[in-house]
């Protein structure tokens, strides 16, 4: 049966997040037939010296039995689970914002057209194994939040590969081949399935700490499943800007965004004018959508664990189990919290989830000795699995460090090489809120307009069009045939970028309708009827001479 992987900008298959020189590991998630589809790659980064962790996020719809993911690893992590809400938050606050500044007097009233508007920790103590099956070794079996985990190890490829198949885990015949590299190179495998009795909306954003020099995006293995053009989304916490150092840093063309018609179309259009960017500039790149001081501005937008250990308080004062229970639920819980109360509380034949909203109806349904079992249960659950996961989540995002966004899209082709990070104390700031102005005028019944770029952009007070007709509902043709990179750089953790690509851009001057301008066809107009009537003069003249 095909599975559905859904990543909105998602990790759903990604490997070992570390350095090891010359090459570097990945992993990938895995049904029992066939590998999941990827849409996209979340991950989170923060670095500490040495210590590394990596918040993964995981997003998957499908059979839990069929859930399955491997991560090669250098060395044995400390494992725990992560908030989804948290990538939400985090997503939302430190996107591009774009924002274009009107000026002028305004379109003339022949010319308005209607335009487009947007206007959890380890769970139990690991268990050293050390058991050798057909080549492989199980070094450790432990419980970490929703996920059943083995650490096994191999120093033959094809050994491993049957052991995965024999464990529902398919590489596919590519998968194989992909991963020899990382068995060869010594390297151990963290393998996950879902617990027994959890659904796949219990799954969480896995987080993981090792020792590494640097962080490292695996992308290779993830060219078994993966989308066109599929986005890879890295936030990097350290202390100073973060650039790749093996990809290049690309600043796009921004005359060819969508600034017309609003805001979200304007961050829709980015991520496509990215693509075009990447695939210009090679295929492997990154562009910043951020580069800033952690503050306020994005922490007090975070949710915080000590809210829910205020909330938990709350439901703490309330005596009755059934009142707890009904507010628990009601609460803005997650899916994994919320399965839990069909298996402490399931319903009986007839009844819907509506009994758990209302303490009258669980009085009802419930004898008051399960509603008390239940709300102990429930209770410990919500800590593990939503103010731990949070608690551990909000560690990574400390005021004052520097936090850096990069995105970038790639296609199972280009992904041949796994992109890694340093940091760059010299480097400028990039502000999330990227200006335009669009000056619009209406002179002698005529619409004129301008673009030009503003802060954010790279190109601040350029003028790059301008037109004599209505404001445009898309981007105007003649800016999409320009190229869509504007500079793209070799990036280290100690040097000034090294510009490979410098596109240099000429005013555009467009007329949107292909018309003539209306200064010209009332010229044009004018001269025809200033001939006519002279010719007719000279007609008269003659024929008063004949006469």
């Amino acid at each position: 049966m095909k599975l559905a992987l859904r990543m909105s900008t998602l990790l759903a298959l990604i490997g070992t997040l570390f350095h090891v020189a010359p090459a570097a590991a990945c992993g990938g998630l895995f049904c029992q037939n066939i590998p999941v589809d990827q849409a996209g790659e979340q991950i989170l980064f923060h670095q500490e010296g040495e210590s590394i962790t990596a918040m993964v996020r995981i997003l998957y719809e499908g059979d839990a039995d069929n859930f399955s993911w491997v991560v090669p690893v250098p060395n044995t992590p400390e494992l725990s689970t992560g908030a989804d809400s948290f990538f939400d938050e985090l997503d939302v606050m430190t996107r591009p914002v774009f924002d274009l500044n009107r000026t002028g007097n305004g379109e003339c009233s022949s010319d308005f057209l209607t335009g487009g508007t947007d206007g959890a920790t380890g769970g139990g103590s690991p268990v050293t194994a050390e058991a050798d099956s057909g080549g492989v070794t199980i070094e450790q079996e432990l419980s970490v939040g929703p996920f059943e985990i083995q650490i096994i190890s191999s120093d033959n490829p094809d050994d491993l590969a049957i052991w995965l198949a024999d464990n529902e885990y398919d590489l596919s015949d590519r998968g194989r081949d992909l991963i020899a590299p990382y068995v060869e190179m010594g390297m151990k495998f963290v393998a996950l399935k879902l617990r027994s009795g959890q659904s796949s909306g219990s799954i969480q954003p896995l987080v993981m700490k090792y020792q590494s020099s640097k962080p490292m995006v695996p992308i290779k293995l993830t060219a078994v499943a993966a989308q066109e053009d599929m986005g890879v989304l890295v936030w990097l916490v350290s202390d100073a800007r973060a650039v790749p150092d093996n990809y290049l840093h690309v600043i796009p063309n921004y005359t060819q965004l969508d600034w017309y018609t609003g805001p979200n179309n304007a961050y829709g259009s980015y991520q496509t004018l990215i693509t075009a960017a990447m695939d210009e500039a090679g295929g492997q790149g990154f562009a910043t959508d951020f580069a800033g001081s952690i503050d306020e501005a994005i922490t007090s937008f975070i949710t915080q664990a000590d809210s829910l250990d205020a909330e938990l308080a709350m439901l703490d004062s309330l005596g009755n189990d059934s009142d707890f229970l009904a507010a628990l639920y009601s609460g803005n819980r997650s899916e994994a919290l919320r399965d839990l109360y069909t298996t402490f509380l399931p319903l009986p034949s007839g009844q819907d989830e509506g009994v758990y909203f209302s303490p009258m109806a669980l009085q009802a349904v419930f004898t008051q000795d399960e509603l008390a079992q239940a709300r102990e249960k429930l209770r410990q659950a919500f800590i593990d699995i939503e103010i731990e996961p949070l608690r551990a989540s909000n560690a990574l995002l400390t005021d004052g460090r520097y936090l850096t966004r990069l995105y970038t899209t790639l296609s199972a082709d280009e992904m041949t090489l796994d992109p890694s990070f340093e940091f760059n104390p010299n480097m400028e700031t990039q502000a999330r809120l990227r200006q335009a102005t669009l000056d619009v005028n209406c002179v002698n019944d005529e619409t004129l307009w301008s673009l030009t770029l503003g802060a954010g952009t790279g190109r601040d007070g350029e003028t790059v069009i301008q037109a004599n007709e209505p404001t445009p509902q898309t981007v105007p043709v003649a800016a999409q045939t320009q190229r869509a990179v504007f500079t793209a750089s070799v990036t280290s953790g100690d040097a000034m970028p090294d510009v490979t690509i410098a596109n240099s851009f000429e005013l555009i001057n467009v007329n949107i309708t292909g018309e003539e301008p209306r200064d010209r066809k009332f010229l044009g107009a004018l001269s025809y009827w200033v001939g006519c009537v002279f010719l007719l003069a000279i007609f008269m003249r003659r024929r008063k001479v004949q006469l």
